[in-house]
């Protein structure tokens, strides 16, 4: 009975670190993050950046959060018979071994109700959260608007 059982574990024990091993933050990289700064009345931002997923599963995040918003929202701006329109999406899939790139134009986080006025040269912390409720923070930085 001791050989059964451990034979069980012997045969299950790399199978559970396979499984828990893109729930690790680190298999996120987040690159070239910045904040476009925005001008003093605005109650709405947005973020860009860079996401590289390193793990062999997907990554879906669900959840962006900073103590600097009301609220953070995944968007994408798409362009349809010559009209730009704003779609605000439930996630956010990084595919395994893949980036994706927050950008004008494109997917990015959308910022609301700043409870401060951020300039450019300020940080801001953003934590994203994951189907699997693991969580990553990291700093952005305010840049001055590149248009």
């Amino acid at each position: 009975m001791k050989n059964y059982f451990a034979t069980l574990i012997l045969l299950f024990s790399p199978l559970s670190s396979t499984v828990f091993a893109d729930a690790n933050p680190n298999t996120l990289s987040v690159k070239d993050a910045w904040i476009a700064e925005a001008p003093p009345v605005s109650k709405v931002m947005v973020a860009y950046m860079t996401l590289e997923n390193n793990g062999t599963q997907d990554i879906t995040l669900v959840k962006a959060e900073s103590d600097l918003y009301s609220s953070i929202e995944f968007h994408e701006t798409r362009h349809e018979k010559g009209m730009a329109r704003m779609i605000r999406h439930n996630n956010l899939i990084i595919p395994a071994k893949e980036h994706i790139a927050l950008k004008r134009g494109g997917k990015h986080l959308m910022m609301f109700n700043p409870v401060k006025r951020l300039k450019a040269g300020d940080t801001v912390t953003i934590k994203l959260t994951t189907n699997n409720d693991v969580n990553q923070t990291f700093e952005v930085i305010v840049k001055k608007s590149q248009y």
